[in-house]
């Protein structure tokens, strides 16, 4: 079976930018996310874009340019991620704790969608979304589209 990441992000031409594989799981770790990432480029069903974000509800892995053989690289961040999701969570009335995989997969394509809508701040980001600019992810996706790939 492929391993085939959930959600993709392209660039406004069209273009494929960001692979996006979201896990219900809680209390992940950085080797954890690493040994993901190297299981699913080994199994196929991935083509590569500049960036690879896998989503937790506690934690976000993003990896910049870390190229498409299957060998273990660690996130070039580890961010956070509750506090960029306490507002989904919160307008969809769901608890984080006991978030569906379903619903949670709507959360991250909510926020992702808002990046793709974002607009330049009018002040510096807070420090936990500073690295959506210093990663270039934010203008990378900026007007783009966000796309959930069929299940295999």
């Amino acid at each position: 079976m492929l391993a085939r990441p959930d959600i993709a992000l392209y660039d406004r031409e069209g273009q494929l930018t960001t692979l996006v594989e979201v896990k219900n799981k809680p209390g992940t770790s950085r080797d954890w996310a690493t040994k993901l990432r190297r299981n699913m480029l080994a199994h196929g069903g991935i083509r590569t874009g500049e960036y690879f974000l896998l989503m937790t509800p506690d934690r976000l892995y993003l990896w910049k340019d870390a190229g498409g053989k299957p060998v273990p690289v660690e996130p070039t961040y580890e961010i956070d991620a509750r506090p960029l999701l306490r507002p989904y969570f919160s307008s969809a009335n769901v608890d984080p704790a006991t978030v569906s995989g379903e619903a949670f997969e709507l959360i991250v394509s909510s926020w992702l969608a808002d990046l793709t809508r974002s607009v330049a701040p009018a002040e510096p980001p807070a420090s936990e979304e500073r690295w959506l600019a210093e990663s270039g992810l934010l203008r990378a996706v900026k007007e783009g589209r966000v796309e959930h790939q069929a299940a295999a």
